[in-house]
């Protein structure tokens, strides 16, 4: 069994910014789009990709046309990456986020040397993982929201919060919290879980998935399981790995192997089987997807499928996906391709395409 790519579209390109990881799509009841990712005047040309530049806008687009076409990015925010877009069942939208605030040289110097405190492009600082909520359908958002504990992790700066990454989703699971997971950006990477009871306006860490692991989508089960997809940091980084929970994220099980990729996300299918997408940086550079079972298991049919198999740069991926009112899956992603250069200064931009079931 197999998904038919039934159409693409560029939902952001522009030669003059540099679109980097990301995006993120929700669908809202009335079947209109929303896709949020990030955009930085581009240095391609003097060799550098834009990730963590302190210059980064988080961008909403929109489309009422199933995605055939978007509007001009609206910004929302500066300085924060990898920008997550959820919608509770209430109505609610969650953009959850990390951060990395430009310092003086001063500051920057004064710093112990270790993971999080950058000199290039700017001095920098990881200041930690934060979400911003809307109850208007995004017409106005509320101040960052920062997570606030994590086991043994200490801001690297007094006036910031944990230095926690993030690259992922916000589940809103069976009896009612939201289940979120951010990583430790120290060698090795912790992937934690975090937890809230009130609709996203406070958090508490809930449990550890797994040690050595980073950028975690979080998906549940028709059965209740919850289902950790994570990328593997050190010698593993090129696997995805899964970790699964069968008291709604109190305890992991021991991470499994699922393919060469990452990172991925996941959403259930009108067949209940669950379209698993993530990034392919290796030969064939793009984006991939496989069928899982319902319960997230490899199964007969789980062959991989190329979505783009053209990269030029293993500068792509981090894809996303939403099912659309018809039942088919919109999937987005970053790209590069070889179309328009024939090295690492091919444009990195934002496109969509369409899967339907056989």
């Amino acid at each position: 069994m197999s998904l038919n790519i039934t159409e693409y579209s560029t939902v952001y390109k522009n030669p003059r910014y540099y679109c980097g990881p990301g995006p993120s799509v929700i669908v809202q009841p009335s079947g209109s789009l929303t896709v949020a990712f990030r955009r930085v005047p581009s240095w391609l040309g003097d060799g550098y990709w834009g990730h963590w530049h302190p210059a980064t806008e988080m961008c909403l687009t929109f489309s009422d046309d199933l995605g055939r076409s978007w509007s001009a990015p609206q910004v929302v925010a500066a300085g924060n990456q990898c920008p997550s877009l959820d919608r509770l069942k209430d109505g609610t939208l969650l953009i959850s986020t990390h951060r990395m605030e430009m310092v003086s040289p001063e500051i920057g110097k004064s710093l112990d040397e270790r993971p999080g405190i950058r000199t290039t492009p700017a001095h920098g600082v990881q200041v930690g993982t934060c979400l911003f909520r809307s109850v208007n359908d995004g017409l106005t958002w509320s101040d960052p929201k920062f997570l606030e504990e994590a086991p043994d992790l200490a801001p690297l700066h007094p006036a910031f919060y944990p230095p926690l990454a993030y690259r992922g989703n916000v589940l809103e699971i069976t009896d009612g919290r939201l289940l979120l997971s951010a990583y430790s950006i120290a060698d090795p990477n912790c992937a934690f879980l975090f937890q809230s009871s009130n609709g996203g306006e406070s958090w508490q860490y809930y449990s550890m998935i797994a040690a050595g692991f980073n950028e975690t989508y979080l998906y549940e089960t028709e059965n209740g399981e919850i289902v950790a997809f994570m990328r593997a940091g050190g010698s593993d980084e090129s696997i995805l790995h899964a970790s699964r929970s069968k008291d709604l994220g109190c305890t992991w099980s021991e991470p499994e192997q699922i393919c060469r990729g990452y990172p991925a996300c996941a959403v259930r299918l009108q067949s209940d089987n669950v379209l698993l997408v993530y990034g392919y940086r290796f030969e064939g550079l793009g984006v991939r997807y496989r069928l899982l079972s319902a319960d997230c298991r490899l199964s007969n049919f789980s062959e991989e499928y190329a979505i783009r198999d053209d990269g030029v740069s293993i500068d792509l991926g981090y894809p996303d996906a939403c099912l659309l009112p018809d039942g088919r899956a919109l999937v987005v992603y970053y790209i590069n391709r070889q179309i328009d250069a024939p090295d690492n200064g091919a444009p990195r931009y934002i496109e969509s395409c369409v899967l339907e079931e056989d």
